[in-house]
């Protein structure tokens, strides 16, 4: 084999990976085929758990409607670091904690979000995330 042909045979093994690493990235990061950006839900809502783990924070909340109905959201939050860098921690919402928060629906109509914002009861707003 000459050089030539490793070199093309290099680039021909770089290009398929890039492909191949690069799919699954979008499908993983398309915030916009899941979420409908166009609309913007806010709710106060109690919240009952709190997953901080990669890749992305979970809120889990109960909301009453005007009606008493009580819906059980999840919200999908950026990663823990990207939180960190706005002021939160692992211990910035616990279960039971009154919280309004700003959100992204899904698309399917599903019962889960991508959080915009977060404040809690005592006014504390939660440093503003966008969805990513």
């Amino acid at each position: 084999m000459t050089g030539l042909m490793k070199i093309h045979l290099l680039i021909l093994g770089a290009l398929v990976a890039a492909v191949a690493l690069a799919v699954p990235a979008s499908a993983h990061h398309g915030g916009t085929s899941l979420y409908d950006i166009s609309k913007q839900v806010t709710v106060n809502a109690t919240v009952t758990d709190f997953v901080w783990t990669n890749p992305h924070v979970e809120i889990e909340m109960d909301a009453k409607d005007d009606a008493g109905k009580v819906t059980h959201w999840i919200l999908e939050a950026s990663s823990p670091p990207v939180l960190v860098s706005h002021g939160w921690n692992r211990k910035s919402l616990q279960a039971g904690d009154a919280i309004k928060v700003t959100f992204y629906p899904a698309k399917s109509g599903a019962k889960v979000g991508r959080l915009l914002k977060a404040i809690k009861a005592d006014g504390t707003e939660l440093g503003r995330v966008e969805a990513q």
